[in-house]
């Protein structure tokens, strides 16, 4: 009888290991913040049943890191999906081969700006880059008034060399020229600008008074102002009538996945109006990447701003850190 029972609970123990190896999974990178991509994840977990392992990034090195690592795994990758809280580095991995084509349709209502002609990468929700600032200031419309002698020491950004910032001056190098862009950091620097290790800390930093203003993300300024944070935030026109710069979240598939037909079931998920729906809701996104946009965006080539991204950083981090 005892032999019996031990026999019966090894067979239920094997049992018990093979339904655990067959548990489906997929690997996804992403730089969105983890409080919005969390319920999105668990959402997908429950309707699937595949288990989503998740990898994020800290703030200081949003984005930047999870990109260095895709590219130090690019021949044995463990990553399936890349989830992207921007498109400038996801279009260079594209280039670099370290994503691979999947036409997902659920980017079929994508606008054609918003997604690769090959299939590598493809966008669900826009976010805008904004000037947060204090809320008894005036005179602060567009992103040439940071450079405004009288907010000298008043003025914050994060760190060119990571998330958004990187985006957003190459795209200023793109549409003044490089000669242009390169003076307004250099005017920039004159202003004695904070350099900050996150658009969170430009938030933070206007929200207690510490500057009057700085450039961040929409994302940024509606958490501080829901945390009770006293700020406004100002779409980051250019003066000569030039939107605010529109950040796409993006999806691409790595190239070499180890878990393919999990991979495109979560970036069908991923890039559904479902999930659109959930970060505008969450206001994690201002404006549908499907139809048109009803918002004041610049018009940009998002692959010339990601060809331009390296050497803007490189300038940016040279001016701004006093480093000419």
């Amino acid at each position: 009888m005892k032999k019996l029972c031990c026999t019966a609970l090894i067979l239920l123990g094997l049992v018990g290991c093979r339904r655990s190896s067959n548990t489906k999974e997929v690997v996804l990178y992403t730089s969105i913040d983890e409080p919005v991509a969390r319920p999105i994840i668990d959402a997908f977990t429950q309707k699937t049943g595949i288990k989503v392992v998740l990898k994020t990034d800290t703030e200081a090195s949003k984005t930047a890191g999870l990109v260095e690592t895709l590219r130090a795994e690019k021949a044995n990758p463990q990553a399936d999906v890349f989830w992207n809280n921007e498109p400038f580095h996801t279009i260079n991995l594209a280039e670099e081969g370290v994503l691979t084509a999947y036409d997902s349709p659920s980017a079929s209502e994508t606008l054609a700006v918003y997604k690769d002609p090959a299939h590598r990468w493809a966008a669900n929700g826009l976010r805008q880059r904004m000037i947060a600032t204090a809320p008894d200031a005036t005179g602060i419309t567009c992103v040439e008034d940071l450079a405004d002698p009288k907010y000298k020491g008043k003025v914050c950004m994060a760190n060119p060399a990571f998330g958004t910032t990187s985006g957003h001056v190459a795209a200023l190098f793109i549409k003044w020229g490089p000669e242009k862009g390169t003076k307004f950091l250099r005017d920039l620097k004159a202003n004695d600008i904070k350099l900050l290790g996150g658009n969170s800390e430009v938030v933070k930093q206007v929200a207690g008074r510490n500057c009057v203003a700085g450039l961040t993300d929409n994302d940024d300024v509606d958490s501080m102002i829901a945390e009770g944070g006293k700020l406004k935030g100002v779409p980051a026109r250019l003066r000569d009538g030039i939107g605010t710069l529109a950040i796409p979240c993006t999806v691409g598939m790595v190239n070499g996945a180890k878990h393919p037909a999990e991979a495109r079931q979560l970036i069908d998920y991923l890039l559904s109006k479902e999930v659109e729906d959930e970060l505008l809701k969450a206001k994690f996104a201002v404006a549908s990447a499907r139809g048109k946009s009803v918002a004041d965006f610049m018009e940009v080539d998002y692959g010339q701003v990601a060809k331009m991204m390296p050497r803007a950083v490189d300038e940016a981090r040279k001016i701004l850190e006093g480093r000419e």
